[in-house]
């Protein structure tokens, strides 16, 4: 009998070790995770805030084109080209922002294990 009972108490202490090690390794794919989401969040924060510097400099040339002289051809020419430009910054947020986001969802992939865990 206490043969069984110390074969029972080896199993409970190796059952308890192996919850350990899954809660200690759910602990560090939590801190990632909170890591990654909080990333995510400022990112998205910082392109947002590029995005709306970006279209109040548009709105100002909108309204100001008669002071930017955006009836004549040299004028119009200014306007065209500021124009692209601030395309050229909208197209660099939005790839810089799809960069992140691939990046972002690597490491939530690589998440999905730790959270899954062995069976049973």
């Amino acid at each position: 009998m206490t043969e069984q009972a110390g074969s029972a108490m080896a199993a409970l202490r190796a059952r308890q070790a192996a919850l350990a090690s899954r809660h200690g390794a759910a602990a560090d794919a939590d801190r990632v995770l909170a890591d990654v989401l909080a990333g995510a969040h400022a990112a998205m924060r910082e392109s947002i805030r590029r995005l709306d510097a970006i279209a109040e400099e548009v709105d100002r040339a909108v309204f100001d084109q008669a002071a930017l002289a955006a009836d004549t051809p040299l004028g119009a020419r200014e306007l065209h080209n500021f124009l692209v430009a601030k395309l050229r910054e909208i197209r660099a947020v939005v790839a810089e922002a799809h960069e992140l986001s691939r990046a972002k969802r690597a490491v939530l992939e690589g998440l999905r294990a730790q959270y899954a865990g062995p069976s049973g």
